[in-house]
C-alpha cells in the first residue's frame, strides 16, 4: 500500500470515528418500512434531499440560459 493510500485510509476511518462519536448513543435506530407507516425522520430527509436536488437542477439550468433582459 502507497503512503498515500495509507493517509486516505487513516483519514477515512478518523472520519468515520468522529461522526460515530458525534452520533447521540440513546438515539432510536432510523427504521424503513416498504408498506405501512414510514418513520417521520426519513420522509423528511427525503424531501429535503429531493428539494436540494431540485434547487440545484433548476440553478444550473438557469445558468445556461440567457437573461430576459438581454433581448
Amino acid at each position: 500500500m502507497t503512503q498515500d493510500a495509507r493517509k486516505s485510509t487513516k483519514a477515512l476511518q478518523s472520519e468515520r470515528e468522529a461522526l460515530l462519536d458525534a452520533m447521540p448513543v440513546d438515539a432510536s435506530e432510523l427504521t424503513f418500512t416498504p408498506r405501512g407507516d414510514p418513520d417521520p425522520r426519513l420522509v423528511r430527509l427525503a424531501r429535503l434531499l429531493g428539494e436540494q436536488l431540485a434547487r440545484e437542477n433548476f440553478l444550473s439550468q438557469m445558468d445556461g440560459r440567457p437573461s430576459r433582459d438581454s433581448r
